[in-house]
């Protein structure tokens, strides 16, 4: 196994954190409490990304921003992942419409990154740059087209210490997921409680008690996350309500998710999951999608 080079996953760092927070400038002091790297070996780091364009540092205050590089970049990665750019659109008149807010989401390694963000919602909690940890049972609509037994899921689940409860749980709600084609996430008093702890490691993303404390409040949410099922009549507080985008290869490239929803009845419950899983099926169409033929084992 190649061994990550430590100034490049540096690098990536910093990154990172100015995607989270692209409208703010930071001194080298504050950098370095925030990812818990170093003087010496952020300064170089800095530097490097100084030269290339991808940060900037103003002259008087010595603080650090993004730099026109990263403009070029983000331009690029939209050329080649059109669809990110036609999701917003998309989103943007489901949000304007339902008064909601909508999120364009993708996996990237342990985490769920937010792309876009559309929208106003009540008291959002994500926004574009974002980074949530891939942890059960966070990120089912990614994960339940993975076929039961797959290594994908089987990192997923290996991430925390998930008891057998849990376990059989989630394959109950990813089975529901898969039938419907949508997953919605009730809206649970733990589930505002990692809100608060996520804003909070956003901050300080290398914090170990922070991340620690991540981790219990998603496990803590435990079998009442996941919606299973949906009654015209009863009302519902849910915190999101996700519908997935299938590439070429039939894996989930992409979640469209409206989330800041104020309480609903079953009918529209319905009635925004179908609209969002009309989007994602557009949206997949376009890029060749399909969803996976997963065997009845």
């Amino acid at each position: 196994m190649v061994r990550p080079a430590l100034a490049a996953g540096r690098a990536l760092a910093v990154l990172d954190y100015f995607a989270a927070h692209p409208e703010q400038s930071y001194t080298l002091s504050e950098l370095s409490d925030a990812l818990d790297i170093n003087l010496a070996s952020l300064l170089s780091v800095l530097q490097a990304l100084t030269d290339a364009g991808y940060l900037a540092r103003h002259p008087r205050r010595k603080t650090y921003g993004l730099g026109m590089s990263v403009v070029a970049v983000g331009h690029a990665a939209l050329t080649r992942h059109r669809v990110v750019d036609r999701a917003r659109g998309e989103l943007r008149s489901l949000a304007a419409a339902s008064g909601a807010q909508y999120v364009v989401s993708a996996v990237a390694g342990d985490s769920i990154v937010i792309l876009a963000v559309e929208g106003r919602g009540r008291a959002p909690d994500v926004w574009a740059g974002m980074r949530l940890p891939l942890l059960p049972p966070v990120g089912q609509v990614f994960l339940a087209w993975s076929g039961a037994g797959s290594g994908e899921i089987r990192r997923w689940l290996d991430r925390t210490s998930v008891g057998a409860p849990l376990t059989g749980h989630l394959d109950t709600a990813m089975a529901v997921v898969r039938e419907r084609g949508w997953s919605a996430n009730r809206d649970t008093l733990a589930r505002r409680a990692l809100g608060e702890a996520l804003a909070q490691l956003a901050d300080a993303p290398r914090s170990e008690e922070l991340r620690s404390h991540v981790a219990q409040l998603v496990v803590s949410l435990g079998d009442d996350y996941e919606l299973l099922t949906v009654e015209p009549g009863e009302r519902y507080r849910l915190t999101t309500l996700s519908a997935p985008v299938f590439d070429q290869h039939g894996a989930v490239a992409l979640a469209l998710t409206a989330t800041g929803l104020p309480e609903i009845d079953g009918v529209r419950v319905r009635e925004l999951a179908g609209q969002l899983t009309v989007v994602a099926g557009v949206l997949g169409a376009e890029i060749g999608g399909r969803p996976p033929v997963l065997s009845a084992g």
